[in-house]
């Protein structure tokens, strides 16, 4: 296996180093120059991703695009290809307590972390992102650079589209389409298919007249 290089290092790159420094071995971390506001980071260097290459090899480095969603997810397909381009191969990381099926389809420069599930003939492009406890059913397909959040559920059959954001405990409904850069709110319940760029958000919790003493005893609790 090839030894590891992170691009990114703000709080994405910094929570995946924790995960991966466990099965990998991490050399460096780059990022582009003009965002290098250090140059160690966890006792590795940080090298401009203009010039990593020079450094560090691509026939023996691996690179993993850890950085959020910016600009709807295109900074993150970007550098992917960047890095790419410059000839360096990626890995896919699935946390251990993730069980993969056998017949699921999976690209590259995909993070899968801690509890979530991922059912049978799931389809899976490049550059996504799925953070913990998220559940993913039977037969859907996520295409490429999409940013999952904790907690969010995507029922069977359904597709979504590059690019989009769906926010913690949100919840997509059966054999719809979400499409091409679509930003699902938290808690945003999505049930009939959508049209690019697209934004779905819920309403805030109300806050109660009562306090929570005063509420607690008028339910009876």
């Amino acid at each position: 296996m090839n030894d590891l290089i992170i691009f990114g290092t703000g709080k994405i790159a910094q929570v995946l180093y924790y995960f991966l420094k466990k099965e990998h071995n991490i050399v460096a971390f780059t990022v582009d120059r003009e965002a290098m506001d250090e140059t160690i980071l966890f006792d590795l260097p940080v090298i401009a991703f203009e010039e990593i290459e020079k450094h560090l090899s691509p026939k023996r480095h691996s690179m993993l695009i850890a950085v959020g969603y910016h600009q709807m997810n295109r900074f993150r397909e970007a550098r992917f290809t960047e890095a790419k381009s410059k000839g360096y191969g990626s890995i896919n990381y699935i946390h251990p307590s993730v069980d993969l099926p056998e017949n699921i389809e999976m690209g590259e420069n995909n993070v899968v972390l801690d509890h979530v599930s991922l059912h049978p003939f799931v389809k899976i492009g490049d550059s996504n992102f799925f953070w913990s406890n998220a559940v993913v059913a039977h037969g859907c397909t996520i295409e490429d650079n999409c940013w999952i959040t904790a907690g969010v559920t995507i029922a069977g059959d359904t597709t979504i589209k590059s690019n989009a954001f769906l926010g913690v405990n949100s919840t997509i409904g059966h054999d719809i389409t979400i499409e091409r850069e679509n930003f699902i709110g938290a808690n945003t319940k999505v049930s009939k298919d959508t049209k690019a760029n697209e934004v779905y958000i819920s309403r805030d919790g109300e806050k109660s007249r009562l306090d929570s003493k005063r509420f607690l005893q008028f339910a009876g609790v």
